[in-house]
Formats: C-alpha cells, sequence, structure tokens
C-alpha cells in the first residue's frame, strides 16, 4: 500500500481516514466491493482494495465511459479534425439524422453535446426499439420536449460517439487503443464484453432497467435472467443489448490502475484542447467533464455503477474510486454514492465535504 503524500502547506494526509471513510461506507450497505486509488501527476500514492476485490480488479466504468469518449474527441480536436463550436449535425453522417431531428439539433454544437445543454431527453431504452439510432432518435426527439438548461443524457454522449466515428474513421475501440491505451501505455482498459474472471460483477440482472422500461408502457423480450451475475458485459442496457459493448456513454471496463494513469495525463497535460475542457463552466459541467461540488477545485466523472475518477490540477492530485454498488439480491443502495465520492475527496484536501443536495 502507498501511503505518503503532503498537501499544500505541508499538511500530510493521513490514509488512515480514507480506510475509515471507505470501511465505514462498505459497512452500512452502500457497496460491497470498492478500489480506490489516489495518485499525483506521476505516483501512486495510495491504493487498496475493500471486499471481493484486488487492487487490479477491473470495473464497470458505466459513465465514466462518457470520459473516455472525451478523451477520443479532445484529441481529434488537437488533430484538427473538430472543434467545440462546429455544428453536431455536420460532423454526423448526412443519410442519418430526420427531419425532427435536424430541426431539435439546429445550433446545436459539439460543445453543447458535451455539457449537456442540447435540450435531447436524458434516457431513452433503444433496444427496446431495436431499430436503426437514427430511425429511433427520430422518434425520441418528435415525442419529448426540449430539456431546459443542463440536463445529463446519456443520448448525448451517443452521438458524440457517432461523431468521434464519422470524422475519424475509427471505431471507439479502435480510438481507445491509438488515442489513450497505446500512448499511456494502458493495458487494463477495455471495451465490453472482457474476460469474466477480471472483472468484479456488477449487478444481477437489470431489475432497475426493467423497471424503468414498465414505467414508460415500454416491453422488451431480451432481459438477462434475473439473479444472474453480471461481470464482464456491461450492465447498462444501451451499451449492452443495442450497442454491443460499446458506446460514447457507457461500455468500458478498466482497473483502478489503468484509470488512475488516464488520471495522471489529465493532471499534467498542456493539450489546448483538454486545458480548455477541463476550464469551461457551463451549467457545472466542462467539455465532457463534472465540475460539480464531488469534484472539488477539480473536475471528473461518476458511474452508475459506483465508480468515479476526480482530478485536481490546483492541487495535482486525483482519486479513482471503483465499486460494484448494484451488486446486491435485492433492493438499491442506501444513500447517494456522491456521499462517499464527496467524503474522500474533500478528506484528500483536508477539508470537510459539503452536503449532498
Amino acid at each position: 500500500m502507498f501511503r505518503t503524500h503532503y498537501r499544500e502547506g505541508g499538511a500530510a494526509t493521513d490514509y488512515a481516514v480514507i480506510d475509515r471513510i471507505l470501511e465505514d461506507y462498505r459497512a452500512r450497505g452502500y457497496y460491497p466491493s470498492a478500489v480506490c486509488q489516489v495518485f499525483d501527476g506521476g505516483r501512486t500514492l495510495y491504493r487498496k482494495a475493500y471486499g471481493a476485490v484486488t487492487a487490479e480488479t477491473w470495473f464497470d466504468l458505466a459513465s465514466v465511459s462518457k470520459l473516455i469518449c472525451t478523451t477520443l474527441l479532445l484529441s481529434a480536436m488537437e488533430e484538427g479534425r473538430l472543434a467545440p463550436e462546429d455544428p453536431a449535425l455536420r460532423l454526423l453522417p448526412p443519410e442519418g439524422p430526420g427531419p425532427v431531428t435536424r430541426r431539435r439539433l439546429e445550433g446545436v454544437t459539439v460543445e453543447r453535446l458535451m455539457t449537456h445543454t442540447s435540450g435531447i431527453v436524458p434516457w431513452y431504452p433503444f433496444y427496446a426499439d431495436g431499430r436503426d439510432f437514427f430511425t429511433v432518435l427520430e422518434h425520441v426527439l418528435s415525442t419529448t420536449p426540449a430539456e431546459p438548461g443542463m440536463a445529463y443524457s446519456d443520448l448525448n454522449f451517443m452521438l458524440l460517439g457517432l461523431i468521434f466515428t464519422h470524422v475519424t474513421g475509427l471505431t471507439l475501440r479502435e480510438g481507445l487503443e491509438r488515442y489513450i491505451k497505446v500512448p499511456l501505455g494502458i493495458t487494463e482498459m477495455a471495451y465490453g464484453p472482457v474476460d469474466p474472471a477480471l472483472c468484479a460483477p456488477s449487478c444481477l440482472g437489470n431489475q432497475i432497467e426493467r423497471r424503468m422500461c414498465a414505467e414508460r408502457g415500454l416491453s422488451f423480450a431480451g432481459w438477462r435472467p434475473d439473479g444472474a451475475a453480471v461481470r464482464g458485459s456491461c450492465n447498462d442496457g444501451n451499451a449492452y443489448y443495442y450497442w454491443q459493448g460499446a458506446s460514447g456513454h457507457a461500455g468500458v471496463f478498466a482497473s483502478a490502475g489503468a484509470l488512475s494513469r488516464l488520471g495522471q495525463f489529465f493532471l499534467t497535460t498542456q493539450a489546448p484542447s483538454f486545458l480548455r475542457a477541463m476550464d469551461t463552466t457551463v451549467c457545472g459541467r466542462g467539455l465532457g467533464f463534472d465540475k460539480s461540488e464531488t469534484f472539488p477545485d477539480g473536475c471528473g466523472h461518476t458511474g452508475f455503477t459506483g465508480t468515479s475518477l476526480w482530478v485536481s490540477r490546483k492541487h495535482g492530485l486525483g482519486a479513482v474510486i471503483l465499486t460494484n454498488k448494484f451488486y446486491r439480491p435485492e433492493g438499491e443502495p442506501p444513500g447517494n454514492s456522491n456521499e462517499f465520492r464527496r467524503a474522500v475527496h474533500y478528506a484528500l484536501l483536508g477539508r470537510t465535504p459539503p452536503p449532498v443536495v
């Protein structure tokens, strides 16, 4: 275990505090297993596993995958292939969007997709329809009003994944290799499915999405069996059933070490597109980044499965927290996952976190 770090002003971080926080939340039922890794720009400062996992276990990153897609897009921006100001419609296959989609996306830029200010509805089970993406999207946008302000939407990043593929000619899997794994020397990261033996189980069936579909009057015949451990394939229904494991919004698996290496890149890069993405603030979002109080003096992202990555360039510090909070036989975890994320992040800065709103 790594336990040496000094904050600004010379005050030492007591990592026993991090141990107590994560053990306490585990004991209270927030998650059965977790891995936490803390890092600066070049070193691992702390790493520990809790529960039935090791420090090398891979987790389903869920929406932390949006930071992977963000990294691919920003890398393409560095190559001059696109810019945040570009209209999204110009970067999508011209034959794809239907008339309603074109009207709804008129004036929507890459930046608005990345900051979740496009007006697009947060979620829809594309797998329950099954037709091609733009046909289903046309239906969705025809039947839902524009969302005001910031509306966090998986559909924004589905579109961004398609934009990346259209402007580069690469699939997301190919982009992950070219722009992240090879240049950063990362091996323990991949779009699913991946070897189940590497992974923590993320859930038992898809009970939550079954309920979400039922609440919308939608049916789907292909559900994974209730009670079956999901390990090595995506928890997220759209990523698993519709996108064959690789989408801009979800689908990536990684170890804490791999995600920390990406975090170290964010801490140290001087690439203008990446700096702009982390410096931008629109309705509490950067370009692909969450800049809420969960990520003090910095930015990051969370995932539905109980995962997160935080980086603070101000403090030269970051943390990965990976949990499998939905791996439980019945019911949902207690409380809000941002409670333990904030507790860890603020403890690393020697501060008391604000209450979760």
